[in-house]
């Protein structure tokens, strides 16, 4: 794992401390936990930047990856040949590579980064097939065949990857939980209840309680037995050890930067060209133009925490509010301890008011319902919701039958990723797998879709035309703390400035690389992210995750007497 796993200094400790200046909570949580949440996130004065003055230190790395590297691959270096490469190493791109070992191909496996750093090893890793409020609506949108089909994959997938734990080192922390979706009202109770009779009907292990005992206070809740949690890391790590053990190439920090032809493939990576007969985009947010994904995908985050679990909390399951914003839990071990993950509600990606709101929300939670005043570890994670409820895998296009993709997960890519992998490698070996046909990549379903298409889409073009061309969310470049960043317009150009805690500046063009949409500022990951497709570029400009392959490019630092 790089440098998400590594130990961080001293040095990068204090650059990275993260904190909120707010107003004490007014009043004690009482029999409407939620409501007083919400009340008491209303008072809170959120701002990140002013926040860190208070000197409260969080590690800004998920904690799945706080840890020494569990495995390490080299980079890609030369010209070289394969039948079958998979750009990627998460869970999709793991799967699919690991269901090859036996077939013979010469295949590779290259990683932008490092195992486990992105979308999974950021995840609060939940193997199970409740999605959230899911079956009710797949019925209505793709028909009961269709919710039974998705039902079962999942169901298989999230077994799948019980099998494969117990291969790994400590069985990956793999443990059989209960998942839970509770309500906060009756007309949330109402909504499970049908909930429960939908996913019921689909053959799912799910039960309506009436009257839940739960961490939390709830009216109702759904209730999904024999599922199961684990270390994404450990299992990532595990995955990438059995299929470096075969025939396949695994490479880290070997971006592909570009694919060209119809194949076979080019693949332009630092370190050489890759040729291909086929390849997979197992990127989250594919690559690739082909297909139009990050116009049918649309990006969105959500704040992730981590602490130590007080002795008096009990919570034995896993467990996400059916209400918005939502509030995600559940618990695992290290060093002895017990330690609860927690996910909060989501925000677009790039939207720094946004975060700021989600993460205040998420630590009122935290302390209202555990009494956990200072998480160790807070991160933000990405994920793509497709236009119509359902992921997009297999064939990029129907023009290119040797190109395939997966992404639009929906935030439960766990099973969902094993699904894909299954899929994917189904395809490369020329076999047929039962659900490929529902998460058919070049589907068109206007009734489901259509609406969600356009109306994100305008936002993306208003986002574009607000930002780019009148510039909305510049500010001064006095206004930087230091330690932050933020967008400046300079001799009509909008910058990414950074500004060190000694005060020495460096600029980006604050334009994304991928189409052209101006970054925002995340003050949790210290990164600029795109709200138009979903790319994230580290504090220097440099690529974490795509569509885009090129760094921001770089520009002389502004003067800040003449810079606003």
């Amino acid at each position: 794992m790089a440098s998400s796993c590594r130990k961080e200094s001293a040095d990068d400790r204090r650059a990275h401390r993260v904190g909120y200046r707010a107003r004490e909570i007014a009043q004690r949580v009482g029999s409407r936990r939620s409501r007083s949440i919400r009340q008491a996130c209303r008072r809170r004065t959120v701002s990140l930047g002013k926040a860190r003055e208070r000197n409260w230190p969080m590690k800004p790395i998920p904690f799945w990856l706080d840890r020494e590297p569990e495995i390490s691959f080299g980079a890609f270096q030369g010209n070289r040949d394969f039948e079958v490469v998979i750009v990627g190493a998460g869970i999709v791109g793991l799967h699919a590579a690991y269901l090859l070992r036996s077939s013979g191909l010469k295949a590779a496996v290259l990683e932008a980064r490092q195992i486990g750093q992105q979308a999974t090893g950021r995840s609060t890793a939940k193997v199970t097939s409740q999605h959230g409020l899911k079956y009710a609506s797949l019925i209505r949108n793709f028909g009961r065949e269709g919710a039974k089909l998705y039902a079962d994959a999942n169901e298989k997938a999230k077994e799948e990857i019980a099998a494969q734990c117990l291969l790994m080192v400590d069985k990956a922390k793999l443990e059989a939980k209960s998942a839970f979706i509770y309500a906060e009202d009756e007309q949330q109770a109402d909504t499970l209840r049908r909930e429960a009779d939908a996913a019921a009907s689909l053959g799912l292990p799910a039960e309506f309680l009436s009257d839940p005992e739960l961490p939390v206070t709830a009216t109702a809740a759904l209730r999904f037995s024999g599922q199961y949690q684990f270390d994404p890391y450990l299992y990532l790590c595990g995955l990438a050890r059995l299929v470096s053990e075969s025939t396949i190439s695994v490479f880290e920090n070997s971006r592909v930067l570009e694919i060209a032809g119809e194949g076979p493939y080019q693949l332009t990576l630092a370190g050489g060209i890759v040729t291909a007969g086929k390849v997979v985009v197992a990127t989250q947010m594919p690559i690739i133009g082909d297909g139009l994904f990050f116009a049918k995908a649309f990006p969105f985050a959500h704040p992730v925490a981590a602490a130590p679990l007080p002795e008096q909390a009990r919570v034995d399951g896993m467990f996400i509010s059916a209400g918005r914003p939502s509030h995600s839990f559940r618990t695992t071990n290290r060093d002895g301890k017990r330690f609860l993950v927690a996910a909060g509600g989501e925000f677009k990606t790039g939207d720094r008011e946004g975060a700021d709101r989600a993460v205040a929300d998420m630590l009122a939670f935290l302390k209202a319902t555990f009494a956990i005043n200072q998480p160790s570890h807070l991160w933000i994670n990405e994920d793509f919701r497709s236009m119509d409820g359902m992921a997009f895998v297999g064939l990029a296009s129907s023009s290119k039958p040797d190109l395939l993709v997966a992404t639009g997960f929906d935030a439960w890519g766990i099973t969902q990723g094993v699904v894909a992998g299954e899929i994917l490698a189904s395809q490369l070996l020329g076999k047929s797998h039962p659900a490929a046909e529902i998460f058919d990549a070049t589907r068109i379903k206007p009734l489901a879709g259509g609406p969600t298409f356009i109306s994100e889409n305008v936002k993306t073009a208003t986002h574009l035309v607000a930002e780019r061309l009148l510039g909305s969310r510049t500010m001064e470049i006095s206004k930087i703390r230091p330690g932050e960043g933020g967008v400046i317009e300079h001799d009509g150009e909008q910058l990414a400035i950074r500004k060190a805690h000694d005060g020495t500046v460096t600029a980006r063009s604050a334009i994304c690389t991928h189409l052209g949409c101006v970054v925002g500022w995340n003050s949790v990951d210290r990164t600029w992210d795109c709200s138009c497709h979903g790319s994230r570029f580290d504090e220097a400009g440099e690529v974490l995750s795509g569509p885009a392959t090129r760094p921001l490019e770089p520009r002389a630092s502004p003067n800040a007497g003449h810079a606003k």
